[in-house]
């Protein structure tokens, strides 16, 4: 048996680390691949974009 620890949930509103804008972001999906490898995709209005848990926060990162 296999149990995913995902840092985020469906719906969420995350940020990327990487965008200068902080552009809020909702998770739309979460995809778990053998070894537990985790994705996230992440919508921003009509674009979407898959990042893992180490490109996300849930709280504006300001550099």
């Amino acid at each position: 048996m296999m149990v995913v620890d995902n840092k985020y949930r469906i719906g969420e509103v995350v940020f990327l680390l990487t965008d200068e804008d902080q552009l809020k972001r909702v998770v739309t999906a979460i995809t778990v691949k053998s070894g537990g490898y985790i994705t996230y995709e992440l919508s921003q209005g009509i674009d979407t974009s898959w990042h893992i848990e180490s490109e996300i926060s849930n709280s504006k990162v300001y550099h």
